[in-house]
């Protein structure tokens, strides 16, 4: 199974299912929309998407500024990782399990700084929508990856 997630050959001839392929394209699909709006917009997708409060002024400092620029070097970060799985993807097709279990280890670290740091209801006004899809999305990349490393 290791060789199938770390080929000694790393190139464009992938020999797992083809729905693995195709399970890819909805994550960078999404990857993209995510890292790009954090990245670009006003609020880095804070308030409008993922429906955070938006905090009280003190002092006449405004600490959602702060917040904004720290979620919009996250989506630069995210933006970058993303450039480079679709590079993989496209260009090392051999590596496709060992991209689906970095969404398998995205998923999981989300789900350990939510540990870590959660957020109580009343900095919501709706739940976000990413927290919704992070069980599905674990599932959906479990199953991906157990298909991209059987061969065919």
């Amino acid at each position: 199974m290791f060789k199938n997630i770390l080929p000694k050959q790393i190139n464009n001839n992938y020999k797992g299912s083809k729905i693995a392929i195709y399970g890819f394209y909805p994550i960078m699909a999404m990857w993209l929309f995510r890292s790009f709006t954090h990245f670009l917009s006003e609020n880095a997708g804070l308030v409008k998407i993922a429906s955070i409060n938006k905090l009280p002024i003190t002092n006449n400092i405004d600490p959602n500024n702060l917040v904004y620029l720290f979620a919009s070097l996250w989506g630069a970060s995210q933006l970058i990782i993303t450039l480079l799985t679709i590079l993989f993807f496209f260009k090392y097709r051999s590596l496709l399990p060992l991209l689906w279990l970095i969404v398998i280890f995205d998923i999981l670290l989300r789900f350990i700084s939510g540990f870590l740091h959660p957020l109580t209801p009343e900095y919501y006004i709706n739940v976000p929508p990413g927290s919704l899809a992070q069980i599905p999305l674990l599932i959906y990349g479990i199953l991906m990856f157990t298909i991209s490393i059987k061969k065919i």
